[in-house]
């Protein structure tokens, strides 16, 4: 078992030394895969899993249909909003893929669909990884105090009231100012198509509501998404300033893969999510990260099903 005391060693300095902390997520899944399959085999709970084959299958399939439907109507939405886009047509067939799956492997066992369940496995301990990565993320030692704390946007309502998300996130930042563990508010966020005012402008009037004084408050209100949150704000603080950053749990991942690639150094603050959106944001924000890391996603895609081919 030494080895598997390695990897989870070699997972633990990824995340708190190298930062990479959805490479430690997948390193750290592994060894959990691994010593849940070593404790099955040694109590014998393999045959008893065997034994309710058919009841994991319907569980299996019952995951795949809600996950492929929302896919369907998540892709549906951003073709109606948006640009016509390749991306959002992959989306679309993957959400095809993952509702007839379950059907079709009743009628065929083919090889064809065992590579399909195998690209489901994939991209399922994908968002294993995700999850177990952004844990990591919000237990990194922060420091005691930082400058500035950039608040990431997020949508306002038709109203130009905060969403509950984004409430979430501006409640935090307040109490985390009035704890005394930074200088200076950040909120960051453009006005959307659909949006009254910005969404900066919306947190700022929300944090003087609960008591944070005006000049405490810096706006950025140009920013339309994660990157341009970071970049902009940035642009706005001195390069020798501590800095934070702040957003809601789901989200904190892809935020700092995006400051990685600044490289500038954050301390991470999560604010938690309500549990009717944090589903439906973990999938989103588990989407938008393979598009960040398309190139390796493929590559790794491609690996695990040539060896099975091979194999």
């Amino acid at each position: 078992m030494w080895w598997l005391l390695s990897l989870f060693g070699m997972g633990l300095l990824l995340a708190y030394w190298r930062r990479y902390f959805w490479l430690a997520g997948y390193l750290l899944t592994l060894v959990g895969g691994l010593v849940g399959w070593y404790l099955a085999d040694e109590l014998a709970l393999l045959d008893w899993l065997l034994k309710l084959q058919m009841i994991m299958y319907g569980l299996v399939s019952v995951i795949l249909w809600c996950v492929g439907g929302w896919f369907w109507r998540f892709a549906h939405q951003l073709l109606r909003h948006r640009s016509e886009s390749i991306a959002y047509r992959i989306l679309q067939l993957v959400a095809i893929i993952l509702l007839v799956l379950p059907v079709i492997t009743l009628g065929w066992q083919t090889k064809m669909i065992q590579l399909l369940w195998l690209s489901v496995g994939y991209f399922a301990i994908g968002l294993v990884a995700y999850v177990v990565g952004s844990l990591l993320l919000l237990s990194y030692p922060r420091q005691r105090q930082v400058q500035y704390l950039i608040v990431l946007g997020s949508g306002i309502r038709a109203d130009g009231q905060l969403t509950a998300t984004l409430r979430r996130r501006v409640q935090r930042a307040a109490k985390i100012y009035h704890g005394d563990k930074t200088q200076y508010l950040v909120v960051s966020g453009g006005q959307g198509s659909d949006e009254p005012i910005s969404e900066a402008q919306a947190m700022a009037s929300a944090l003087l509501k609960l008591n944070v004084p005006h000049n405490a408050i810096i706006l950025e209100a140009h920013a339309t998404s994660t990157r341009e949150n970071l970049q902009f704000s940035l642009a706005q603080l001195p390069a020798t300033a501590t800095v934070g950053m702040l957003t809601n749990d789901f989200h904190l991942l892809r935020a700092a893969l995006y400051a990685r690639r600044l490289r500038r150094p954050f301390s991470y603050y999560g604010a938690t999510t309500p549990l009717t959106y944090l589903l439906r944001g973990a999938l989103r924000d588990y989407l938008a990260l393979l598009v960040m890391t398309r190139w390796a996603q493929l590559v790794g895609w491609l690996v695990l099903l040539g060896l099975e081919i091979w194999l």
